[in-house]
This record gives C-alpha cells, sequence and structure tokens, in this order.
C-alpha cells in the first residue's frame, strides 16, 4: 500500500490475480481517478515471456477498443521497488461480480445468460477481425458490471494460426494449461458453447468444478453433452445454438459474427404484424 508504479500510479491493495499477473487498485496522480494497474505476479516477475504476453495482452485489449472490454489507459515497463524492471498496464476500473461467483452452484436466468454470451460473441467477433483469438473465454474472465458484461482478461489471446511460441515454458508453470501450435477462432466459439451451458445450467458440460479444467477440455476437443434445459420460457431454438457452439467438427460450428447474431436475435421479440384495418362495407342501394 503507497507503493508507487511508473512514478504516477500508488498503489491501493489488490483486488484480483490471473496466472501470470496481480491487479492492484490505484490512484493515477496524474489524471486524478482511481484505476486498475496489472503487473506480473512475484513469480513471474523476471520471467521474459510472461512479460512479453502482458505486452501483447495491453496491446490486444488497446486495439479492440470494445466498450465491452476494459479501456487501456497506459502500459509500458517500470522499476519496481524490488529493483525489477517489469511490465505494468493501467486500465478501468470496474465494479460488479466476476461471472465464477454469480454461477457458483447456480444458473442464470436464461435472458441473462444470453446477454453475457451474446456480448462475449460481439468480442469474439471484434478480436476474431483483428486476426486475434482469445484462448480464455471463462466465468474467472467475465465480469458483471452496471453498464455489463465485460470481458476482463486478455492475457492468453494469440494471432489467428500462428504457433505460441513461449508458451510451452509458462504452461509448465502454470496447472491445466496446455501448449497449442496453432489458433483457431472456432475455438473460441467452443469454449463461447461450454460458457453458455454453464451459464443456463449451473454446472460444467464436463463434470468438473474448476473453469481451467472446462479450458483444457475444450482444448482437447472433448465434445460437451448437447444440455437438457428445462427452463420456463426458454426458446426452443437457445439448446440447439448451444449445441452448435459445441460441435465436435469445428467447420460445423458458427464464426463468431454469426453466433452475436444468433444470441441477440433470441433477445428481441418478434414483432406481431398489426391487424389490417377494418374497411367498411359499402352501403346497400336498392
Amino acid at each position: 500500500m503507497g507503493t508507487s508504479i511508473a512514478r504516477r500510479y500508488v498503489v491501493l491493495g489488490p483486488i484480483g490475480h490471473g496466472g501470470l499477473s496481480v491487479v492492484y487498485e490505484a490512484v493515477d496522480t496524474f489524471a486524478g481517478r482511481k484505476v486498475a494497474v496489472k503487473i506480473p505476479a512475484h513469480q513471474f516477475l523476471t520471467n521474459p515471456a510472461a512479460h512479453a504476453r502482458m505486452r501483447n495482452e495491453a496491446v490486444i485489449a488497446e486495439r479492440l477498443r470494445s466498450p465491452s472490454v476494459p479501456r487501456i489507459y497506459d502500459h509500458g515497463d517500470t522499476l519496481l521497488p524490488t529493483g525489477v524492471t517489469a511490465p505494468y498496464v493501467a486500465m478501468e476500473l470496474l465494479s460488479g461480480a466476476v461471472l465464477a461467483g454469480r454461477l457458483s452452484g447456480s444458473a442464470l436466468p436464461w435472458r441473462e445468460a444470453v446477454n453475457v454470451a451474446a456480448t462475449a460473441a460481439d468480442v469474439l467477433a471484434v478480436a476474431h477481425r483483428h486476426g486475434i483469438v482469445h484462448r480464455d473465454l471463462t466465468p474467472t474472465n467475465i465480469m458483471l458490471t452496471d453498464g455489463g458484461p465485460k470481458i476482463i482478461d486478455f492475457g492468453e489471446a494469440a494471432r489467428i494460426g500462428v504457433p505460441d511460441a513461449g508458451w510451452s515454458d509458462l504452461a509448465r508453470a502454470l496447472p491445466n494449461r496446455r501448449h497449442s501450435s496453432g489458433q483457431n477462432p472456432s475455438d473460441d466459439v467452443y469454449s463461447l458453447g461450454v460458457l453458455l451451458y454453464q451459464m443456463l445450467t449451473g454446472r460444467s458440460p464436463y463434470g468438473t468444478n474448476d473453469p481451467a479444467d472446462d479450458l483444457a477440455a475444450a482444448r482437447l476437443h472433448r465434445v460437451a453433452p448437447t444440455p437438457v434445459l428445462l427452463v420456463p420460457g426458454m426458446p426452443r431454438d437457445l439448446a440447439e445454438i448451444t449445441r452448435l457452439f459445441m460441435a465436435k467438427r469445428p467447420e460445423h460450428r458458427p464464426t463468431s459474427r454469426t453466433a452475436a447474431l444468433r444470441l441477440w436475435s433470441l433477445l428481441i421479440p418478434t414483432p406481431v404484424p398489426a391487424p389490417a384495418p377494418l374497411v367498411p362495407a359499402p352501403a346497400w342501394r336498392s
């Protein structure tokens, strides 16, 4: 507490952590506002691959410019109090609940689940258009805020079809992570299906309790079962959409853009045609 980062951000305390990093609430003394500042976790403070990944995440999130991704204010390298030079990212400070907490032992109302999934699909569509795959779409990386769902972590994002150099070294230090030789947007759509299943049923399609296990199963292309959803008022199409997202063959899954359109269409009421105006019968003439 009180530590300064980049001679600008005064740290107030930790508010979250991921596999590679720690996030702190801080005060931006230049702009006079509270922000979130991310730096590498202690065990990765001197790891070049982890540093490269953090820098990559900042550039990707900045490039997307999506309202459903925290805004990046500043990023660079700084000399930490430990004497180590490491990357930092200053971003929008969010308030709300992490989706994983909401799903602890219960499902979401189907409309809320579809809204979260549709928002995530929008972000994936923007990322895929920029040649980026997310690779880590889980309930721990989505925050529910007053302004809507936010995708809060792009730490594992990579270029489409490009081998993930340096990831195998990091994967050995993180549980349930596996190196991938190439990245495909359809993998993100599969993960979206797993996420939607979890939100609608309150449980994993793989019978696990760890989002990392679900993600590992998705990366190994383990086929999740089609959910049997008995939710009052839920559209019949929703179970079919979820099944399509988790199709065994990647070419059978929709694109992220199509996925977003299919999901948003479930939340838009079908207009009821207005009745035709009554035309008075012509007067009878004898």
